[in-house]
């Protein structure tokens, strides 16, 4: 059994180095990741070494670079999360910060499934549009001074931008068509904050999710914030959900996007797949 930590230093929270090793098992190697390379070069060569599991040790983004390299192979992921989000640890109940890390490796496991957005694989939550925009100017500099602070001040900045035509073809079939102020796609469903965006999502079940969002007001948003936090029914008008294994959404104007929290250049043009059971994962006592 070996186990190889990539570590990103520059993670939001990053520990000392001396403090990380510490509180790793003595038998994990620690690699260090570099701004030419923040991650799936040293995951590469680990799994050539034999490594039975990696543990990522950083935020969102160094977790999903060490996810690619992963796929389809007998080594597991594990984490130690140190970013803003850590969105794909919170809904594998791994504990955050070095608290994660005596057990890295040693958690149980499960296998779950892989999304694929314009060729990048992502774990937990890609999106157009708001979402993006709002994870796009909050900025590192930002998240480091502020945490999940920065989102917020991020987010009532654009609560009254304007809509968007969009098109989603789900499973070769038109589905929806009109003006939308989001559109998510997720294979968990919760994101920060705990908010649970899909009830319904399995990490398992070979299909995403995705959900369409038409709020386009102070009122219309906090209704859909209202019914999540009460785990409400939506109002058809502003959230329609669906799932299936292939989703095209289509924009009339280039919109950005986000996977797992990295935001990406704007297209117009985004296309979904899934691919099942490509994963092996550590996770939390209590998932």
């Amino acid at each position: 059994m070996k186990t190889v930590a990539i570590w990103n230093p520059a993670s939001g929270s990053a520990p000392d180095e001396k403090d990380l090793r510490s509180a790793l098992d003595e038998g994990c190697e620690l690699v260090t990741t570099t701004a030419e390379d923040p991650g799936p070069g040293q995951t590469r060569q680990a799994v050539k070494d034999g490594a039975t599991t990696v543990v990522a040790c950083g935020g969102d983004g160094t977790i999903r670079a060490c996810i690619e390299p992963l796929l389809n192979t007998d080594a597991a992921l594990d984490m130690v999360p140190l970013g803003t989000g850590n969105l794909l640890a919170a809904n594998l109940a791994v504990p955050s910060g070095l608290e994660a890390a005596p057990t890295a490796g040693q958690r149980p496991k499960m296998t779950i499934d892989i999304g694929i957005v314009n060729g990048e694989a992502f774990a937990v939550m890609a999106g157009s549009g708001f979402d993006a925009v709002m994870i796009r100017d909050a900025g590192d500099e930002m998240k480091s001074r502020f945490g999940r602070v920065a989102y917020i001040v991020s987010a009532a900045k654009h609560l009254g931008d304007a809509l968007h035509m969009t098109t989603v073809i789900v499973d070769d079939k038109p589905w929806f068509s009109g003006r939308t102020s989001m559109v998510l796609v997720g294979n968990h469903g919760v994101v920060s904050g705990g908010l649970n965006l899909f009830p319904d999502a399995r990490a398992n079940d070979g299909k995403l999710d995705v959900a369409v969002l038409s709020a386009k007001s102070l009122r219309d948003w906090g209704s859909v914030l209202w019914r999540l936090v009460r785990e409400k029914p939506q109002r058809a008008e502003l959230v329609q959900r669906t799932q299936a294994e292939t989703i095209v959404v289509t924009t009339n104007k280039p919109r950005p996007y986000e996977l797992d929290g990295e935001d990406r250049p704007p297209t117009k043009t985004l296309n979904f797949s899934i691919r099942p059971q490509s994963l092996h994962v550590h996770h939390g006592d209590n998932l």
